[in-house]
């Protein structure tokens, strides 16, 4: 509907205004009850919908054009259950921790709330409700929004996703200083259900990683009894000059192991100078003698062991 739209829908309709002044305290959403005390009847906020000036998050709630997707989906799902707090991947999401799903998935996924076990069991699609208790200590807020802590936040998705996710988003937590010591969330996990399978992956942890790809790979490399020796690896010249920094390195057999995570050099718009810099980059390892293996999403997630199979095949000579 765009600003024009919604000031000829202020004029036409006489209770849009105040129902676009609630929406602006609640990050864009208006329930059903205050869009009809504002003023708006039922079948104005139907023609408001059927002309996509809004959306209907949930029954009963409604997205003002204009407001952010994601977060007016967190808020229309806690208008709905007002005594919830964010938690799981919404939390995640809300805290800025790395290593989360892409970032445009967001707002397909459910927007996960924690609520008290006395509550009735009942949701709608697009909100997943997890049961159990948030003590104080863990109970952050965003913008208004009531959150899970980063230790809450972590240990829950550790208990809710597999390995190499949980690793790779510890892995980012860590490196961006959002987390001191894996033993703070051990102690949030103690006591659920699944810790003893799952407080193992922290010793697993490194915060020297700088991206998920990177943590995958070497948790792949390590399954299959190749753990990189050196991680971060500064390689230089002979006299003493830096050369480059890989993600995985095997010193002793002069091997750097590097993570992809988007097409080699594909979003440079044309720009000629990343690809130059690598060649003369990849240029100077070869005359110090070192060989180099690129991996990205699609070998390190389909093809693990062909992963393996050729870092193997360069440590044996």
């Amino acid at each position: 509907m765009g600003a024009d739209g919604e000031d000829r829908a202020a004029r036409v309709y006489p209770g849009m205004a105040e129902a676009l002044r609630v929406a602006g305290w609640q990050h864009g959403v208006v329930t059903r009850d205050q869009a009809l005390n504002a003023g708006l009847t039922r079948g104005q906020m139907r023609q408001l919908v059927r002309t996509g000036g809004w959306a209907r998050p949930f029954p009963g709630t409604y997205l003002v054009e204009g407001a952010d997707p994601f977060l007016g989906r967190v808020r229309a799902a806690l208008l709905r259950r007002p005594e919830a707090v964010v938690c799981g991947v919404t939390a995640a999401r809300l805290l800025n921790l790395r290593g989360l799903p892409r970032r445009h998935q967001a707002d397909a996924e459910p927007v996960h709330l924690l609520v008290s076990g006395s509550i009735a069991r009942s949701a709608v699609p697009g909100v997943l409700l997890r049961f159990g208790t948030c003590h104080q200590a863990q109970l952050w807020w965003r913008d208004g929004i009531p959150v899970t802590s980063v230790t809450r936040t972590l240990a829950d998705l550790v208990l809710a996703w597999d390995r190499s996710q949980a690793v790779a988003l510890l892995d980012a937590a860590a490196h961006d200083r959002r987390l001191r010591d894996v033993a703070e969330v051990a102690a949030q996990m103690f006591g659920r259900h699944g810790t003893a399978a799952r407080v193992r992956w922290l010793a697993d942890v490194d915060a020297r990683a700088e991206s998920p790809l990177e943590s995958r790979l070497r948790l792949v490399l390590g399954d299959r009894g190749l753990s990189p020796p050196e991680v971060q690896y500064v390689v230089r010249d002979e006299s003493g000059f830096f050369v480059a920094r890989a993600d995985l390195a095997y010193p002793a057999h002069r091997l750097l192991v590097e993570a992809d995570g988007v097409a080699f050099h594909g979003d440079e718009g044309g720009d000629p100078r990343p690809l130059h810099r690598d060649r003369e980059r990849q240029n100077a390892l070869s005359r110090l003698g070192w060989k180099v293996l690129r991996f990205t999403w699609p070998d390190v997630l389909a093809r693990p062991d062909h992963v393996a199979a050729l870092v193997r095949a360069l440590l044996r000579g």
